[in-house]
């Protein structure tokens, strides 16, 4: 039902555009300015249906997107010089590198090594490359959840290795 909703939204853009088109082009001055100086405003009807479609048809995919993306990232500070700090100087609310592993999967240091693998294996699921390659997402999705990937794969390993 997503779907049909979804290429429905992704219709209505497309009658919309033309209808737009037509409206700008029928003054081709109107037009032929709109489409050198101000083309996202020329195709905004299709892009805007667009993405209102791919989101109800993929909102799985968009919502863990938006949470993996939408957090607010910290530039943290690891050592060398600085203007007001000596060398080697940590801020104080920076995570140490091991409490960032934690926190991508999903976990405490306090749980059991079981419930970091079993987490690491469903997020796995959730964000592997090849298992979302074929859903037709796009590109910007599909090069989040590489990266996505290769940082569990540190996490998981850089644990296994502190745990033994």
């Amino acid at each position: 039902m997503k779907k049909i909703v979804g290429f429905a939204f992704i219709a209505l853009g497309i009658f919309l555009e033309v209808m737009w088109l037509g409206f700008c082009f029928g003054s081709v001055i109107v037009g032929i300015l709109l489409l050198v100086f101000a083309p996202r405003i020329l195709f905004f009807p299709f892009n805007f249906f667009l993405l209102v479609g791919l989101r109800i048809m993929y909102a799985e995919a968009f919502r863990n997107f938006e949470k993996a993306s939408g957090r607010s990232y910290s530039y943290t500070y690891h050592g060398g010089y600085s203007n007001t700090d000596g060398p080697n100087h940590s801020l104080s609310h920076s995570k140490s590198r091991i409490e960032e592993y934690y926190e991508e999967l999903e976990s405490s240091p306090s749980d059991d090594f079981s419930v970091i693998k079993k987490n690491y294996r469903r997020l796995m699921k959730e964000y592997h490359y090849d298992s979302l390659v074929s859903k037709g997402l796009p590109k910007e999705m599909l090069a989040y959840s590489e990266e996505k990937t290769k940082r569990l794969n540190e996490a998981y390993a850089a644990i296994k290795e502190l745990r033994g």
